[in-house]
């Protein structure tokens, strides 16, 4: 039986949005461009995307060893202009030396903590991660005067009831505190098929293995984008949003977790057509929520044609002193971690967030 996933339309329900990703690369010609968590399962593609756009320096950062070798392995590590960096962007002085070396005038900032169930878990490397060194990185790249600065969040920012949501949502605030004068913008994502950790990739190893698959409620839905509309959305968000704004994709409407658990077992298991594939229903774990939201109260979605086709612009009434005492803030939560004091880091990080909603 094949590992690959199926045609992303099987699973979207939809046609793809994404258009041309070569076009979409062109803005990066003979530019230095600075990718983090390169090597992760967007950016690895990103990156082939980019190469491909003529950049005059590619530079691929990731803090994963294997990730990145292998990552070099398949674009060739001869390429001109093409440098790899091994580096975790929680260290600050290391990206400080890169970026001094590389100067770049477009970042992409996808390196992140992802995992829901392990920011509730370990709330120190959901802020460290996607807070503390989104700040960092966020610095350095205005001392350099970066141009173009593209931070991937998620809908699970919008009104979070985890700690993983709440990194993000800070970090979108981060962002916009920086962009007045520059061409800094969020792409805010939704679960997109074939990354590593993904729902997918359980439902696959379990199908493989002839193992019921785990869903956690039947109730629960997700909104999808395929990779390539994952890559296109980040690349047109870096050429045509507004200082500060969030784009999110034209997603379509929620898939129910169960049906996209059984269209995979039709596609790996055509035989078994006739007989329901095994369900084992698990619970909702936590940090998780049965449906995800988009907008928060605030929000709404701009008028057509205020974005590409295939994104929507985020509009917001919020008014801007609500973002308040940031230092203090980040400070809160760098104190809170060196006192190992998880109850209250998770407190202090969901409270942050639900007062920027």
């Amino acid at each position: 039986m094949t590992s690959a996933l199926p045609p992303a339309e099987l699973l979207l329900g939809r046609p793809e949005f994404a258009g041309d990703l070569a076009q979409a690369a062109e803005f990066v010609r003979d530019r230095r461009v600075l990718v983090t968590g390169a090597a992760g399962s967007i950016g690895s593609p990103m990156a082939q995307v980019l190469l491909a756009g003529r950049p005059a320096s590619l530079v691929l950062l990731d803090h994963h060893e294997h990730s990145l070798f292998s990552l070099e392995r398949a674009l060739g590590g001869a390429t001109s202009g093409l440098a790899y960096e091994l580096a975790d962007v929680r260290d600050a002085p290391r990206l400080e030396r890169i970026f001094d070396r590389q100067q770049p005038e477009i970042v992409i900032h996808l390196a992140a903590a992802k995992h829901v169930p392990y920011g509730e878990r370990f709330p120190e490397g959901a802020v460290a991660a996607n807070v503390l060194a989104t700040q960092a990185l966020l610095e350095l790249a205005d001392e350099g005067s970066v141009e173009t600065f593209v931070y991937p969040s998620s809908d699970k920012s919008v009104q979070p009831p985890s700690v993983y949501g709440a990194t993000k949502r800070l970090a979108e605030a981060l962002v916009q505190g920086f962009a007045a004068r520059l061409r800094w913008a969020v792409v805010r994502y939704v679960n997109i098929i074939g990354t590593r950790g993904s729902v997918l990739e359980t439902f696959t190893q379990q199908i493989q293995a002839h193992r019921p698959l785990s869903v956690t409620d039947e109730r629960m839905a997700r909104y999808w984008i395929s990779m390539d509309e994952a890559i296109w959305c980040a690349l047109s968000t870096a050429q045509h949003a507004a200082p500060g704004e969030v784009l999110m994709p034209a997603c379509g409407e929620p898939v129910p977790i169960i049906d996209t658990a059984r269209r995979l077992a039709g596609w790996y298991r055509p035989e078994q057509v006739s007989a329901p594939y095994p369900i084992n229903r698990t619970g909702i774990r936590p940090g998780e929520r049965l449906h995800e939201v988009l907008l928060s109260p605030n929000e709404c979605f701009a008028e057509a044609g205020a974005a590409p086709p295939g994104l929507r612009a985020v509009r917001t009434t919020r008014d801007p002193a609500r973002l308040g005492d940031l230092p203090t803030m980040l400070a809160e939560l760098q104190r809170l971690i060196d006192a190992d004091d998880r109850p209250g880091l998770a407190r202090t990080c969901l409270s942050a967030a639900e007062a920027l909603q």
